[in-house]
């Protein structure tokens, strides 16, 4: 999950940082965080976020301007705009913000709409339970680069580390269904936003790895991928 943090006063940032790290903690979910003290650098990053905490009051751009910005890269991103004002409420509902929140941040105000953010957010969190011990985790499915079979336990590995689950292949079959996940072989499940290059037996996956593609695969792999990214 990544995650951008924007507001000119540092102290609110890092404020935001640390409760939303406290609240992700709890839920065993990890995140990459982007702090941003200019308008204008997260403005101009052109980067794709999952969330997004806006202070409103900004220079040059407002937290309305960045929101509809961050917007053209990911409509389904949830912001929350983090303010002392109330006077740009209609432009936030307006904008379809996920939550207005004022200064002094509220922590449990924040908690329940983060807690809500991961149930709207357009990638489920997907709890399992780790090889060799009671303990379990939660990835979200959009993080996950690919599922592989390994023994009597699956491969989970994911943008932030890898995990060896004691779930066989059936669980990540009926858990994964979204369009962008697909089954290269009988023994992997791949994430088609993570493929970096392709060849007509390997698919390649963030840059570092290399996923075989059953024979009986091929061609029906084929058809799928020109699909999926020419209908994009």
């Amino acid at each position: 999950m990544k995650i951008a943090i924007c507001d000119d006063e540092r102290k609110y940032v890092e404020e935001t940082e640390n409760n939303v790290k406290a609240i992700l903690g709890e839920q065993n979910i990890d995140a990459e965080f982007d702090l941003y003290f200019s308008s204008s650098d997260i403005f101009d990053c052109g980067k794709f976020y999952d969330i997004a905490f806006l202070d409103i009051e900004m220079e040059p751009y407002s937290g309305i301007e960045v929101a509809e910005k961050l917007k053209q890269t990911n409509p389904y991103i949830m912001i929350f705009i983090i303010t002392s004002y109330d006077s740009y409420l209609d432009d936030a509902m307006d904008l379809n913000v996920f939550r207005y929140i004022k200064k002094p941040i509220d922590a449990r105000r924040l908690k329940s709409g983060i807690i809500k953010a991961l149930e709207s957010i357009d990638s489920n969190i997907i709890t399992f339970f780790l090889k060799n011990g009671e303990a379990s985790t939660n990835v979200l499915s959009d993080d996950i680069v690919y599922i592989e079979t390994t023994g009597r336990a699956t491969r989970v590995v994911t943008v932030n580390g890898e995990y060896i689950s004691e779930n066989k292949m059936d669980f990540w079959k009926e858990k994964l269904i979204a369009s962008f996940f697909y089954k290269v072989h009988k023994s992997y499940i791949i994430n088609m936003k993570h493929i970096s290059d392709y060849k007509r037996d390997t698919v390649g996956l963030c840059g570092k790895y290399s996923v075989p593609i059953a024979y009986r695969k091929q061609a029906e792999f084929r058809s799928y991928f020109l699909s999926y990214f020419g209908g994009r």
